[in-house]
């Protein structure tokens, strides 16, 4: 038997198949990745610009189109908004006060919340809006 040492001098390793499966594993984790979402009650906010500031501290005041309130997910009439923030400033006292407002809830009703958030002795306060480009 002969055997030839000139057939291959340079073997080549194909790289294809090794791509194709970085390419799968990279749609794979991008599909299977969860979205944290910070609405939990569907809000039309209204759109406008600004520059993002972090808040590390902060009390959510959602309100609704419907009338529905809730204070840091606990649902709450007009009334009770004020009570409620008192009970948090115990805990939270440097909190910032964010009232997200449907787009078509009342101009007082937001105002009145602002002034029961002052009454409750908070100072800081933001106006959660959609990001306007």
């Amino acid at each position: 038997m002969k055997f030839s040492r000139d057939e291959k001098k340079n073997p080549e390793i194909n790289v294809t198949p090794l791509i194709d499966i970085v390419f799968i594993l990279l749609i794979f984790l991008m599909v299977s990745t969860s979205f944290n979402f910070t609405n939990s009650i569907d809000v039309n906010l209204p759109a406008a610009k600004g520059d993002e500031k972090p808040i590390v501290e902060n009390i959510r005041v959602v309100m609704t189109k419907d009338g529905i309130i809730t204070v840091n997910d606990q649902t709450v009439q007009l009334t009770g908004v004020e009570p409620l923030l008192v009970e948090f400033k115990k805990t939270a006292p440097d909190a910032t006060v964010i009232i997200e407002a449907d787009k078509e809830v009342a101009h007082g009703q937001v105002v009145t919340v602002m002034d029961a958030s002052r009454k409750a002795g908070y100072t800081k306060f933001a106006i959660a809006v959609e990001e306007q480009e």
